[in-house]
């Protein structure tokens, strides 16, 4: 995030690197990079360097048990061989993540020596072919304790956000829900895509049905494996922001790959790990990433009292969100007119995109811009 917490100092999150971790004399440097958490770089007085993760709970126990579970997940696979996983380091207690006064929690990470990306970066054939394999690789592993997971870290489709969005459409002839800096612009924006959204949402639902719970077809996924959350490193990529870890089909992982290399990456993927994707599962992905972005925006937007960096950014990227829910509704039309004219065949998806020109300040998504890892 752009904005730092008020209440976190600097010197918060050295003592608690300090106490946590045994880093005596280190020095914590607030880090304005990143949506969704607050990072600072770290470095002591040998030189040695290292990254801080700082994430608010929601809600305390239930939040703190996610992130850790989840964080748990990235630091197995990385123990078992899967060097491209940029897991947390374990406190000398043995947890992933401890907790920091005022309702936050703190993961501490290697430095990783490397250039970090946006979003909307291109990647070339062989960088595409690599996460390829970095998800067959991720998929082919089983955690010791994923049998076993509680429902928070295990698929169950349901929509983040969803409750707070649907809210604030069934709220826009109410003027006074909608105070703050923002109210009124976002109240008028979301009422020019009320019908796109709801019609996302029932399109949503409806491919939630035809596919089933898919428990049989469970795996560990990173969630989000695009350019943003990829350093480029001299022995090639690792991926970063395992936050967002969780039981759930392989089209999770497939799909933002899929949308860019118009379904090849769903078929070399297939190719390269024997398992096969389902399409429609690729397309409720995508649809769910159009309207999760959006409630995220929407919920931060509407109940926010100021102006900061972060809202700033976010209200200059809400529109290119907006816009990309009429391009899903688009896609729905598209897939719909090709089940019908040819029902016995496997249907492809097209990915729902944001053209490159529209893709500056919105495309970078939930954690997707530069994180601050790398140079």
């Amino acid at each position: 995030m752009k904005s730092r917490p008020p209440h976190l100092t600097d010197a918060v999150v050295a003592a608690a690197l300090s106490d946590g971790w045994g880093l005596p004399s280190a020095t914590a440097t607030y880090r304005p990079v990143g949506y969704g958490s607050h990072h600072w770089a770290v470095q002591d007085v040998t030189g040695a360097r290292w990254f801080v993760s700082v994430d608010a709970l929601a809600d305390q126990e239930t939040s703190y048990d996610r992130l850790a579970t989840a964080l748990g997940f990235a630091v197995m696979a990385r123990d078992s061989g899967l060097s491209f996983v940029v897991a947390p380091i374990r406190a000398s207690d043995r947890s992933v993540v401890r907790r920091l006064p005022g309702g936050y929690c703190l993961a501490l990470y290697p430095y990783v020596d490397g250039r970090s990306g946006t979003f909307s970066d291109a990647l070339t054939s062989a960088e595409i072919a690599e996460l390829i394999g970095m998800l067959c690789s991720l998929h082919a592993f089983r955690p010791p304790s994923a049998a076993g997971s509680g429902g928070d870290v295990v698929e169950t489709f349901a929509l983040p956000g969803r409750k707070p969005l649907e809210a604030a459409l069934t709220e826009l002839d109410d003027p006074d829900g909608w105070a703050g800096p923002y109210g009124e612009r976002l109240r008028s924006l979301l009422a020019e895509h009320t019908e796109d959204v709801h019609d996302l949402l029932r399109e949503h639902d409806g491919l939630v049905a035809r596919v089933g719970q898919q428990r049989d077809r469970m795996v560990l996924t990173q969630g989000e494996p695009h350019p943003g959350n990829v350093i480029r490193t001299a022995d090639g990529l690792v991926l970063i922001d395992w936050d967002t870890a969780l039981i759930a089909p392989p089209e999770r992982d497939v799909c933002l790959l899929d949308a860019r290399t118009d379904g090849q990456a769903s078929a070399e993927y297939t190719a390269r790990s024997g398992r096969t994707l389902d399409p429609l599962l690729l397309a409720r992905y995508d649809i769910a990433w159009s309207l999760a972005d959006l409630a995220v925006f929407v919920e931060l937007l509407r109940f926010t009292p100021d102006t900061t960096a972060d809202t700033a950014w976010s209200w200059e990227a809400l529109p290119v969100h907006a816009r990309r829910v009429g391009c899903a509704i688009d896609t729905v039309i598209l897939r719909s007119t090709r089940e019908e004219a040819e029902p016995h065949l496997p249907v492809g998806v097209v990915g729902v995109r944001v053209d490159q020109d529209q893709a500056l300040p919105g495309a970078e998504s939930r954690l997707a811009a530069e994180d601050g890892h790398g140079e």
